[in-house]
C-alpha cells in the first residue's frame, strides 16, 4: 500500500473517529419538568422560531379531572422557563417570528405579539380548527374538520374558506391536520377518517380481526404561494400526522397507525401524490414528531410502546433518532428518566433543539454533558 493510500486511510479513520466523539458527546438532557404531586402537565406542542425563544403549550389537570390551559416560554435559551396560565385549552402553535405567533385553542384562534407572553382571542372560526400557518403577518390559514381550510388576506380581521377544498369531492368526515410552506411552494394535507377508530385495547376481543384499513389522503398543493391550488386523492395506509418541507422538492411525511398493525408508525420521503419512499420505519418505535435542520440532518421524536403495542395508554421510554441522509438512524443518548406517549420537536439552527414530552418535560440537545436538570 503506497504512502498516499495509508495517508488517506488515516485521515479517514480519524475523521470518522472525531465525529462519533462529537455524536457520542452530545446528550439530551432535562431542561423543565413539571413534577407536582396530584397534578400533571401535557405538553400539546412545542415551537422555537429563534436558538433563544422557544414556546410550548398544554394542559394542566388535577386528580378530579379539572383543567386549565397553560403556555411556557423561554428567552434565554431554556435556562429559565415561564409558566403562564391561558384562558382556553391549547391544541398547536405557528410562530412567524419571536414575537408574533397564534395558538389554536378548543375553542378558536388566539394571538400574541409579545412571544407568547400575553394572549388575545382572535375573530376565527371558532370549531374544529386545528392547526394555524402564517405566511405573513397578513397572509395565514387555518385547517381542520369538517373537511375545514379558511385563508385570511388582511391579519385574521376576515376568514373565507378555501374554494379548492370546498370543491373537492372527499368524505365529509376529513380531517385536514397538515399544512407547510417552503418560500412559494405549500402543501395542506387531509385524512379522510374511517369510522371506527375504537383503540384495540378497550376491546382486546376484537384485536384478531381488526386491521388498518385504507383511508383518503387529500393533498391541496401550490407553488406560488396559495394563488392557484392542485388537488389530489389517494387511498393510503394510516393517517398523515406531521409534514415537514425541504428545498430538495420533496417532504418528510409521518404516518401513524392507529388500528392493530404491524407498525406503530413510518416516515416517508414524499412527493405527492404518489413518490412515496419509505426511510425510517420500526416495530418498537413509535414515531410522533419530525424535525429537519438546515444542514439536512432529521431527527425523529419516538416512543418505544410498552407491552409491544402502541394501542395501550401508557407512557414508554422516549427515543430520538438522528440521520445525516434519511438512510441510517442512530438512536441518541436520552436521560434515562424521560417518557412519553408523544412528544414534539423543535430545532431552530443546526446548534440547537429540544423535545416536549405530554408527560411534561422539556429536553435539550446538550453537548456539554454539564450541569444539572432543573425541575
Amino acid at each position: 500500500m503506497s504512502k498516499a493510500i495509508k495517508f488517506s486511510v488515516a485521515l479517514l479513520a480519524n475523521v470518522i473517529a472525531l465525529s462519533l466523539s462529537a455524536h457520542a458527546a452530545e446528550r439530551w438532557k432535562i431542561q423543565f419538568f413539571y413534577d407536582k404531586p396530584e397534578v400533571t402537565l401535557a405538553i400539546q406542542d412545542l415551537t422555537c422560531p429563534s436558538a433563544n425563544h422557544c414556546i410550548a403549550a398544554g394542559a394542566i389537570e388535577d386528580k378530579k379531572g379539572h383543567s386549565k390551559g397553560v403556555v411556557l416560554w423561554t428567552s434565554d435559551a431554556g435556562k429559565d422557563w415561564n409558566l403562564e396560565d391561558v384562558n382556553e385549552e391549547p391544541i398547536s402553535l405557528f410562530f412567524l417570528n419571536d414575537t408574533a405567533g397564534w395558538m389554536v385553542s378548543i375553542h378558536g384562534l388566539w394571538s400574541t405579539g409579545d412571544g407568547g407572553r400575553t394572549w388575545k382571542k382572535s375573530d376565527a372560526p371558532k370549531k374544529g380548527i386545528l392547526e394555524s400557518y402564517f405566511v405573513s403577518p397578513q397572509h395565514g390559514y387555518l385547517i381542520g374538520f369538517p373537511k375545514a381550510v379558511y385563508e385570511t388576506n388582511d391579519a385574521g380581521k376576515k376568514w373565507t374558506k378555501l374554494a379548492a377544498a370546498e370543491q373537492l369531492s372527499i368524505p365529509e368526515n376529513t380531517v385536514f391536520e397538515c399544512i407547510s410552506f417552503l418560500g412559494q411552494h405549500g402543501l395542506i394535507i387531509g385524512n379522510g377518517r374511517s369510522a371506527d377508530e375504537t383503540p384495540v385495547w378497550m376491546d382486546p376481543r376484537r384485536v384478531r380481526a381488526h386491521r388498518e384499513h385504507p383511508s383518503t389522503l387529500v393533498v391541496l398543493e401550490t407553488k406560488d404561494g396559495g394563488a392557484k391550488w392542485d388537488t389530489y386523492t389517494s387511498s393510503f395506509l394510516g393517517k398523515l400526522t406531521q409534514l415537514v418541507m425541504t428545498d430538495q422538492d420533496y417532504a418528510l411525511a409521518l404516518f401513524e397507525y392507529l388500528g392493530y398493525y404491524t407498525l406503530p408508525s413510518r416516515v416517508y420521503k414524499a412527493k405527492f401524490p404518489t413518490n412515496m419512499q419509505p426511510i425510517f420505519e420500526e416495530r418498537d418505535r413509535a414515531v410522533s414528531d419530525i424535525a429537519l435542520l438546515p444542514s439536512g440532518v432529521a431527527y425523529l421524536a419516538a416512543v418505544e410502546p410498552p407491552g409491544g403495542t402502541n394501542q395501550v395508554p401508557i407512557p414508554g421510554k422516549l427515543k430520538i433518532l438522528r440521520s445525516s441522509n434519511l438512510k441510517v438512524w442512530e438512536e441518541m443518548d436520552i436521560d434515562y428518566r424521560a417518557n412519553a406517549q408523544r412528544a414534539f420537536l423543535a430545532a431552530p439552527d443546526d446548534q440547537h433543539a429540544w423535545v416536549a414530552t405530554d408527560t411534561g418535560m422539556i429536553l435539550t440537545l446538550d453537548d456539554t454533558q454539564a450541569g444539572s436538570s432543573k425541575p
